[in-house]
């Protein structure tokens, strides 16, 4: 069975288009080099001025007489796609918005992420700060009541051999026990010593991801809030096709 024939490629017949359309289409093949359908429609959409336009150089009426009908329904279909004020460039641009919008939501989201984990960390440790603190503050209290005790017996008067010895037992139970009430007193004073640092370089970084927050939840409310719209959706994506195939018949003709 034999193959079947290819398409023949058609080439642009210079001789038998008109000049302005002839160098609009060579412009709009070279604006469009190396661009896929969002790229071209961005360029659309954000273009500062006339000469950043896609199609600068459309004659106006569209001249394409000599044109081949197939390279004449590309060329619409890119203009009926990209032209500013089309209702596909609008479409497109209202998508982008909110596929925009959404992209620096979840980045604020994130940062919000990150600024309770900082803020969630210097929250436990000002508790256990404020529990360390505590500890140091019974271990006190429990160090200045042996000392009492110590004091109180060696105030005591010791007349006779019984009191004597209970002076000294006493003492022998108290003493152990005020130095361990010194050491734990040592251990928490370290201990808190140690915390406090802790909190300059914190509140530094709570700062920081505050105003990461602050930055990012500006940049969601800097852009407008548009209603989704499966229509839209469907535009842009038949677009993409549409896009492609046009371009490489219009690229093929003006090769």
């Amino acid at each position: 069975m034999a193959a079947p024939a290819s398409s023949p490629v058609i080439r642009l017949d210079a001789a038998a288009v008109d000049p302005a359309t002839v160098a609009y289409l060579r412009d709009l093949v070279e604006r469009l080099e190396g661009k896929c359908y969002h790229q071209a429609s961005d360029v659309q959409i954000f273009a500062a001025n006339d000469d950043a336009d896609l199609f600068r150089l459309r004659p106006e009426p569209s001249l394409l007489a000599g044109v081949p009908e197939v390279v004449v329904s590309a060329i619409n279909t890119l203009e009926e796609l990209l032209r500013k004020g089309s209702p596909a460039l609008a479409a497109y641009g209202r998508h982008a918005t909110r596929v925009r919008r959404l992209e620096l939501q979840e980045a604020a989201d994130a940062a919000m992420d990150e600024l309770m984990s900082v803020n969630d960390v210097i929250t436990d440790l000002h508790i256990a700060f404020r529990a360390k603190r505590a500890q140091l503050a019974a271990a006190q209290q429990a160090k200045g009541q042996i000392a009492a005790q110590i004091f109180a017996v060696v105030g005591a008067p010791a007349t006779t051999r019984d009191s004597l010895a209970r002076g000294a037992a006493a003492l022998a139970s108290l003493l152990p026990r005020l130095g361990a009430a010194h050491e734990r007193e040592a251990e928490l004073e370290m201990a808190l010593g140690m915390m406090a640092p802790s909190f300059a370089p914190l509140n530094w970084n709570l700062e920081v991801a505050t105003q990461r927050f602050e930055a990012a939840d500006a940049a969601v409310h800097a852009v407008p809030h548009v209603a989704g719209s499966w229509r839209d959706v469907q535009v842009v994506r038949d677009g993409g096709h549409r896009f492609e195939e046009s371009a490489s018949v219009l690229r093929e003709y003006m090769a």
